[in-house]
């Protein structure tokens, strides 16, 4: 494999897209290699408005450890206080008669609400202070790859189009994902049959509104924490929102359904659907009382996930939603960012130093696809047939949420830059917890469906409450996961033998064949 040195092109590295997978790439190519000559190619003179992002434990390790961007997060973005989920069912009118699972108290770890706009805006600044080379506006019109030599990029800039040369090209192009559409890598994940629609809002009630709490003293006294500044999720039969508030007042809101189960109400525009689902909810008629959609903020994305055949190569890389797309709920999104952004700097570091072999490369593109398969199957396949049901998700949440402390972003804290080398489920010792979470899954979508049959689904989505309390990395968590793991037992007991396996959705599954 030719080193750097060895193949004299415009530049090393050329990376497509300046958002944050672009810009941290490029960033940290330049920090640690800082002979490196590498150009961001951006197109827009602004980035677009984007949906507001919440980060999660892993990712606000990425965002304020490895690219110290925490000043930035305190002084232009909202702390983040955990997840909260609220439930309904027929019976439910007004807020208070809705079950809610939150934290009592403020969360352990720092977290952040993102304007991605913002945050994207400040990185590409950052990369350019590093000594990226930065071409904006500029349009990528082609990408010719050579395996192991100079890859070849058509650039228009201005009334001008150059063909520019490099080792390395970084695709960080979003949903636009070139080097995937270019080149007929695009799987949809035809098992996972989720849409989405999404806007931004003013004058949203805020969730510690005095009249609100007035109201709902219940509400009021049961958070000692503050709900305002979690990413709320408002719970339905196959769909959930999400409710998240940026810095300036708006406030991101989104819905994200399964097709086989929910669609939204036929409306004229994009915005009368989406507000006509969320105020399906009693929740949601509460909070969106009085609240106007900002203008030309609309979004609508049909069939969400995704993934790309190739990842890496010899001489390209795929970082963030250029390389694949699972699916909002958790907010993975920028975890996926995280690892696949470490995964292109170690590439490119390993063929600076020429450490770098096929085998390597090709052993990072199989890690990076069966993370993808493993995640899918044992947190997300079919979870909307159980998730509006609190009793389920109460358990789901708990265990998906401990195991992903117990086995993700642990991994960081213990090792460092180490700790984003093996993405979820695919480092040693991951078969057992990954057969778990696969069987859990199962048990939980075959209980939801016969809770279906049977008319119990949904049946504590009222009056119920759960103040859940954050975890720590110490012995309590894995305590906390063996009394998850005995309440799974004691549900099985009480109704799961009468729920047969769920069975396997139809569709295929990107990164199955090599998983």
């Amino acid at each position: 494999m030719a080193l750097l040195s060895q193949l004299a092109g415009d530049y090393d590295v050329i990376i497509l897209g300046g958002a944050l997978s672009g810009s941290a790439t490029g960033y940290l190519l330049r920090r640690h290699y800082p002979d490196l000559r590498v150009l961001i190619v951006e197109r827009g003179e602004a980035f677009d408005r984007r949906v507001g992002e919440s980060t999660v434990e892993l990712s606000s390790y990425f965002l304020g450890r490895v690219l110290g961007l925490t000043p930035h997060l305190l002084q232009h973005h909202l702390v983040k206080q955990g997840l909260r989920f609220w439930f309904s069912n027929d019976q439910c009118e007004t807020l208070e008669d809705c079950s809610e699972i939150g934290p009592g108290y403020h969360v352990r770890l720092p977290g952040y609400q993102i304007d991605r706009t913002v945050l994207d805006q400040h990185q590409l600044e950052r990369a350019v202070e590093a000594g990226c080379e930065l071409w904006r506006p500029a349009e990528v019109k082609d990408v010719q790859l050579t395996p192991g030599g100079l890859q070849q990029v058509t650039v228009q800039r201005g009334g001008e189009r150059q063909i520019l040369s490099a080792r390395w090209v970084i695709d960080a192009t979003g949903a636009a994902r070139l080097l995937a559409r270019k080149n007929q890598w695009a799987e949809r994940n035809e098992a996972h049959p989720i849409s989405s629609m999404w806007s931004r809002w003013r004058g949203v009630k805020s969730w510690e509104d005095l009249d609100l709490q007035a109201a709902n003293p219940a509400y009021a006294r049961r958070c000692k924490g503050t709900r305002h500044t979690a990413t709320n999720h408002l719970i339905g039969d196959g769909w959930w929102a999400w409710w998240i508030p940026l810095q300036q007042g708006e406030t991101s809101i989104g819905i994200v359904y399964d097709e086989r189960l929910s669609q939204p109400p036929e409306a004229p525009t994009i915005i009368e659907r989406l507000r006509k689902h969320v105020e399906q909810h009693p929740v949601g008629r509460e909070m969106l009382r009085g609240a106007e959609p900002v203008e030309h903020d609309a979004h609508y994305r049909k069939h969400l996930p995704w993934l790309s055949k190739q990842v890496t190569g010899d001489g390209f890389c795929l970082v963030g939603d250029a390389a694949g797309f699972l699916d909002p709920f958790y907010s993975p999104g920028l975890d996926w960012i995280s690892f696949t952004t470490m995964n292109a700097v170690k590439l490119v570091g390993q063929h600076v130093k020429g450490e770098l072999t096929p085998e390597r490369v090709a052993e990072r593109n199989r890690t990076l696809r069966l993370s993808y398969h493993r995640w899918f199957r044992a947190i997300y396949q079919d979870r909307y047939y159980y998730t509006g049901d609190f009793e389920l998700l109460k358990l789901g949440f708990r265990v998906d949420l401990g195991s992903y402390y117990f086995g993700v972003a642990s991994q960081p804290f213990k090792y460092g830059d180490n700790g984003f080398d093996n993405p979820p489920l695919t480092g040693p010792y991951t078969e057992v917890p990954y057969a778990i979470l696969r069987r859990f899954n199962r048990r939980m979508v075959a209980i939801g469906q016969q809770r279906r049959a049977n008319g119990t689904y949904g049946r504590h989505n009222k009056d119920h409450h759960d103040s859940f309390r954050s975890f720590e990395f110490d012995h309590t968590l894995v305590q906390r996961l063996a009394g998850y793991m005995l309440s799974w037992g004691a549900l099985e007991l009480k109704e799961g033998w009468r729920a047969r396996q769920a069975p396997e959705p139809a569709g295929s599954v990107p990164g199955l064949a090599s998983a």
